[in-house]
C-alpha cells in the first residue's frame, strides 16, 4: 500500500474550536460538515429514549403480557450484535417478571433468523407471543407460520427492510427519530429497556459492544450510546466482559473490536465445540466462579477458532491460481471459519475471494471483497445459489454440488466480461512535528474516540525524531523519543514491521500509555522508513 503524507493548515480549526494542532488536522483531513463536527466534539453522554410509536405500541404489548402472565419467546442471533441484543431482551423481560426463554439457531444447520420451526416448537411450550432481536425483517415463513398458528410476533431488527414485513409489529429504526438511524439490533433492544426501565448501565454496555461489533456508524445517538457504554465497561458494569479482557485492559474501541467481539463471535462460528446459546447467561451473570469458569472456555474456543483460521488460511494460499475471484473449495474445511480465510487472502491478494466447506450434500462458504467491487451485486442475478446474502464487500452463500461446476465457470466468466482490475488504496497520514507530541495534544486526539469511519485510520507521519533508547525483545520495540515537552514512546511489534535504529519517519497512531501512575504519549507504529 502506497503511502501519502499530508500537509494541513488547521490553524482556523484550531482557533473556531479551541483545539490542538493534531485533532484539528484530523478533523479537517476527515472533511466533516459542521453537524459531524459538532457532534465529534461534544463531550455530551446523555441518551436520548425514542418517543416513536413503534416503541411506545412494543412496550405496551409487554405489560400486557405481564399483566396477563403471557410466556414471552425471543428469537436471537449469532453475532455480537445478536448475542447481546438477546442478553438485554432476557434481561428486560426477567427484570418486569414475564415468564421467558429465548433461542439463537445454529449457524450452520439452521441459519440466520427465526424459523417455522422454532415458532412451532414455541407454541407448543406454551409461549404467547414471539418477539425477534436483530432479525425478522426478512423471516417471511416463519412469520407466516405465526399467523397460521395464531401466535403474535414483534419484529425488533435494524437490517435493511427490501419487502413489507407482515408481522403484528416492527420496531425499526426506520420508524424512530432521525437521532437513531443508526442503531444495531442491540440498539434498538435498548430503546425499548429504556422506555421500560429507564437507565440500566448494563444494558447500554451491552449495546455499546453491539454498535461496535456491527461497525455501525458512529454518529448521533449511535456515539452516545457508545461513549457511555465504553465509560460504563471500564467501571465495570460486566464483570464477564471484564473477564474476556487482558488483564488490566483500559477499554477502548480497539479493545472491544480485537478482544470482545471476536470471542462472542467465535462461539457461533464454532458450534462443534460450543453452544452460543450459552452466552447469554455468561453476559448477564455476577457470579465471579462461573465467569471466570466460562471466560477459560471462550478462551479456549477463540484460540481454537484462530488456529483453525490460520491453517485454513495457509491451506488456501496454497490454492491459489490467476483467475480473477479465486474460488478456495475444501471437503474438510470447516465452513465457521470460510469468512476468515477469505478476509485474509482478500487483503493479501487484492482480489475478490471465495472460501467454500462441505456442509451435507451442499457447498457452502463467504466471500470477501477489495475496495471498489460489490460482490453483492455481482452474485445478485446468479440462478446456481440456493441461499445468498451479504453487502458490498463480504457474502456468504451456497450451492448444491450438481451445480458447482457451473457455478465456478460462470464466476469465471462474468469476472472476465466485467473486465476488473484492482487499484491499489493509497493510505495518508497526517504530518505533524515531534514537538507535537504532547500529552496535552495526544489526549486532545483521544477525546474524538470513538472515531467515525470518515475520520480513516487516523494515522500520523512524524519526522523529525530524536531517538534517546530502544527496549527491544522478540515481540516489541519499544523507542523512546525526545522532544520539547521531554519526550514520547514508539511501539513497534515485531509482526508488523522489522526495527531500525534511527527510523527517519514513523507512521502510526497517536495513544496514551497507561502504566500504573505513568501516563505517557505514544505512537502505535504501523510502519516505519
Amino acid at each position: 500500500m502506497t503511502k501519502k503524507i499530508l500537509n494541513i493548515d488547521s490553524r482556523e480549526f484550531e482557533e473556531k474550536y479551541g483545539i490542538s494542532s493534531p485533532a484539528a488536522k484530523l478533523i479537517c483531513a476527515a472533511g466533516l460538515n459542521d453537524e459531524q463536527i459538532s457532534d465529534l466534539l461534544s463531550h455530551d453522554m446523555e441518551i436520548l429514549t425514542s418517543q416513536s410509536e413503534c416503541v411506545r405500541k412494543c412496550c405496551e404489548i409487554l405489560m400486557e403480557c405481564r399483566k396477563n402472565h403471557t410466556k414471552v419467546f425471543v428469537g436471537g442471533d449469532y453475532d455480537a450484535d445478536g448475542i447481546t441484543s438477546t442478553a438485554i431482551m432476557k434481561d428486560i423481560l426477567d427484570r418486569l417478571g414475564i415468564e421467558n426463554g429465548y433461542y439463537i439457531p445454529d449457524r450452520f444447520k439452521e441459519g440466520y433468523g427465526l424459523k417455522p420451526e422454532t415458532v412451532e416448537l414455541a407454541v407448543r411450550k406454551g409461549y404467547g407471543l414471539i418477539i425477534t432481536v436483530d432479525n425478522g425483517v426478512s423471516a417471511f415463513d416463519a412469520i407466516e407460520k405465526c399467523h397460521e398458528l395464531g401466535v403474535p410476533v414483534i419484529v425488533t431488527d435494524h437490517h435493511r427492510i427490501e419487502q413489507e414485513v407482515k408481522a403484528d409489529l416492527v420496531v425499526h429504526p426506520d420508524y424512530m427519530e432521525e437521532e437513531f438511524a443508526y442503531l444495531s439490533g442491540a440498539g434498538v433492544a435498548l430503546q425499548i429497556s429504556r422506555t421500560l426501565l429507564g437507565e440500566v448501565d448494563r444494558h447500554t454496555a451491552l449495546c455499546a459492544i453491539a454498535l461496535l461489533g456491527d461497525v455501525m456508524p458512529l454518529w448521533r445517538q449511535t456515539r452516545r450510546i457508545v461513549r457511555k457504554g465504553l465509560d460504563l465497561l471500564n467501571q465495570g458494569v460486566l464483570p464477564s466482559v471484564t473477564a474476556m479482557l487482558y488483564n488490566g485492559s483500559y477499554v477502548t474501541r480497539t479493545s472491544v473490536a480485537f478482544q470482545i467481539v471476536p470471542k462472542l463471535n467465535s462461539v457461533g462460528r464454532m458450534n462443534d465445540m460450543s453452544n452460543v446459546n450459552t452466552l447469554v447467561p455468561f453476559l448477564l451473570s455476577t457470579d465471579q466462579q462461573q465467569i471466570d469458569n466460562y471466560a477459560r472456555q471462550l478462551d479456549n474456543v477463540n484460540q481454537v477458532r484462530k488456529n483453525l483460521s490460520a491453517v485454513m488460511t495457509r491451506q488456501c494460499e496454497d490454492m491459489l491460481d490467476d483467475s480473477l475471484m479465486p474460488i478456495l473449495y475444501r471437503d474438510d474445511f470447516h465452513e465457521g471459519i470460510c469468512g476468515l480465510a477469505a478476509g485474509k487472502i482478500a487483503n493479501k491478494e487484492h482480489r475478490p475471494v471465495l472460501v467454500m466447506a462441505k456442509s451435507n450434500d451442499m457447498i457452502k462458504g463467504s466471500g470477501r471483497s477489495v475496495p471498489g467491487f460489490d460482490m453483492f451485486e455481482f452474485f445478485s442475478d446468479f440462478e446456481e445459489l440456493e441461499s445468498f446474502g451479504g453487502h458490498e464487500q463480504a457474502v456468504g452463500l451456497s450451492v448444491s454440488e450438481g451445480s458447482f461446476d457451473s457455478f465456478r465457470r460462470h464466476v469465471q466468466d462474468k469476472m472476465a466480461a466485467a473486465g476488473f482490475e484492482f487499484r491499489e488504496q493509497e493510505e495518508t497520514a497526517i504530518r505533524i512535528g515531534s514537538d507535537d507530541m504532547t500529552l496535552e495534544n495526544v489526549l486532545d486526539v483521544e477525546a474524538l474516540e470513538p472515531l467515525p469511519k470518515e475520520l480513516g485510520d487516523a494515522l500520523f507521519a512524524i519526522e523529525d525524531l530524536v531517538v534517546r533508547d530502544i527496549y527491544e525483545s522478540p515481540k516489541i520495540t519499544r523507542y523512546h523519543f525526545l522532544n520539547q515537552s521531554g519526550g514520547f514512546d514508539g511501539l513497534l511489534f515485531a509482526s508488523v514491521s522489522p526495527a531500525v535504529s534511527q527510523p527517519r519517519c514513523i507512521f502510526g497512531r497517536l495513544s496514551v500509555n497507561r502504566w500504573k501512575t505513568n501516563v505517557i504519549p505514544q505512537v502505535e507504529i504501523t510502519d516505519l522508513l
